[in-house]
């Protein structure tokens, strides 16, 4: 029986996912077993999939489309192994990883693994490459996650762990990783954090995080409504705070980057009501009326 289990969702990325197989097959650890699920794709993602069907080298689900949580909770009901590695199917994983990973949870014994990620923007002609880090707190971990999602990317995990929070919640359909990092915060989960780029994320042409606009902004709200507000009418004053901060965020998100007048208004307004706040009324207005007048002022006396 397989340590651990590489769980791989996809959906018509077939163009795609044999390179993220292959970052699998090359980990240099090796009790592994890898899981695909093909959450309903339509174009060829079955054809590529079959040599490695053949060889015995991955397992493959086919389901109906559920989306990204729906795949992911697929995969690690049907994992065997104590770990789960979850990666999406148009990213690639170091040959490090799982070992490295592996290594500092069960020596630190804790949840899940932190690490850091190389972004590639595939669709450059100079396939530009950039290192994020995660940006860990100093403390107290829950306000910070609630804050905003401060982990660059936390692809394993013990399955155990993520069966007490509940697994992925197939309501949230983006900001996956974000929702279920507040859980296992919440739910007192310890990580672990490798602080080497052992995750690679590519940035495609046509990729998911490029077409999401307005959903992206509705299920943030979501996400906000269901963990921060619940917090904050329980009387958590300083989630209330944090909470007023992400809707005051997205409301001029919604207003400046998606044209929803009503949809940002309605954050805004929700905001003022968790946490009235003079400095953040003010904000807008110096920053888009007084600044440039007095920025002209001083370009004009020289």
């Amino acid at each position: 029986m397989a340590k651990v289990s590489v769980v791989i969702p996809t959906y018509n990325c077939g163009h795609y996912i044999c390179q993220a197989i292959e970052s699998v097959l090359r980990q240099t650890y090796k009790d592994c077993e890898i899981i695909v699920v093909d959450d309903g794709s339509t174009d060829k993602t079955r054809d590529m999939l079959e040599p490695y069907k053949q060889a015995g080298s991955l397992r493959y689900i086919y389901q109906d489309n559920r989306g990204l949580p729906g795949a992911r909770n697929s995969g690690i009901a049907n994992a065997k192994g104590e770990f789960v590695v979850v990666l999406d199917a148009d990213d690639e994983l170091d040959e490090r990883m799982i070992s490295l990973c592996l290594e500092k949870v069960e020596r630190e014994e804790t949840d899940w693994c932190v690490c850091d990620i190389i972004r590639i923007e595939t669709f450059r002609e100079d396939q530009r490459k950039e290192v994020y880090r995660a940006k860990l707190p100093q403390d107290n971990y829950t306000q910070a996650i609630l804050a905003d999602d401060f982990i660059s990317r936390s692809p394993f995990f013990r399955k155990k762990s993520l069966i007490d929070v509940g697994l992925y919640h197939e309501d949230i359909q983006v900001r996956v990783d974000w929702e279920i990092n507040i859980r296992l915060i919440l739910g007192g989960k310890r990580f672990s954090y490798v602080p080497e780029p052992l995750y690679i994320y590519k940035l495609r042409r046509d990729s998911l995080v490029k077409k999401v606009h307005k959903r992206k902004f509705d299920y943030t709200l979501k996400l906000l409504k269901k963990h921060h507000k619940r917090l904050a009418d329980a009387g958590d004053r300083e989630v209330a705070k944090i909470y007023a901060q992400n809707l005051w965020r997205l409301g001029r998100a919604y207003i400046a980057e998606v044209r929803a007048v009503g949809a940002g208004i309605s954050c805004i307004v929700e905001s003022v009501r968790y946490d009235f706040s003079m400095k953040r009324l003010f904000h807008p207005f110096y920053h888009h009326l007084i600044r440039p007048l007095v920025y002209q002022k001083r370009h004009q006396d020289g």
